[in-house]
């Protein structure tokens, strides 16, 4: 995982307005032709390595639970270790960079993930997931904060869940991954 978030310094100079949408599509499509399509656009200009660590960024984000989840332990436990405050009917915790976690809970099972920055809220899942992992607001708060990525993996943790993304070397290997996925995927678009 330190590998997918540190490479996220290399992402972030590129993500830029020309450039960001195809990145969101990448990283966020629950379509593999989808991001496909927007890997080989971003392969004429982005270098490959930060490609690849979008790559990687995306099985993060599709490995993350979509709420509402069951955590392995319980309220009390996931408050001490990941070291949340209680906030009326929520717990919070507030990063390095301003960027509030809310986390809704009923007993062991989580209701939601919210992300607050300055004054807009965001859910992380989308309700239903069909087009995107997370929302998209969230995508880019992922990639321009040094925190919130790592702060969510840890409280995924924190929560007992067991969680272990593919992790790919090269452009090629993500590829052939999903292959079949995008030949399906190119399929059900035409």
């Amino acid at each position: 995982m330190l590998i997918a978030t540190t490479g996220l310094s290399r992402l972030r100079p590129l993500y830029s307005p020309e450039t960001c949408e195809l990145f969101r599509v990448l990283l966020n499509a629950t379509s593999a032709a989808e991001a496909n399509l927007a890997l080989e656009v971003l392969r004429q200009t982005v270098p490959e390595k930060p490609l690849v660590t979008a790559c990687n960024l995306r099985e993060v984000l599709r490995s993350l639970p979509a709420s509402p989840f069951t955590m392995r332990v319980d309220e009390h436990t996931l408050v001490r270790t990941a070291d949340l405050k209680r906030n009326m009917a929520c717990y919070t915790k507030t990063l390095p960079d301003g960027i509030e976690l809310i986390i809704t809970t009923a007993g062991n099972l989580v209701l939601d993930l919210i992300i607050k920055h300055d004054a807009e809220k965001y859910f992380w899942t989308p309700i239903p997931i069909r087009d995107d992992f997370v929302n998209p607001e969230v995508v880019d708060l992922v990639v321009e904060s040094g925190y919130l990525l790592d702060e969510v993996i840890e409280l995924i943790k924190c929560m007992g869940i067991v969680f272990n993304p593919r992790f790919y070397l090269s452009l090629e290997d993500f590829q052939l991954d999903h292959a079949a996925d995008v030949i399906q995927g190119i399929e059900d678009l035409f």
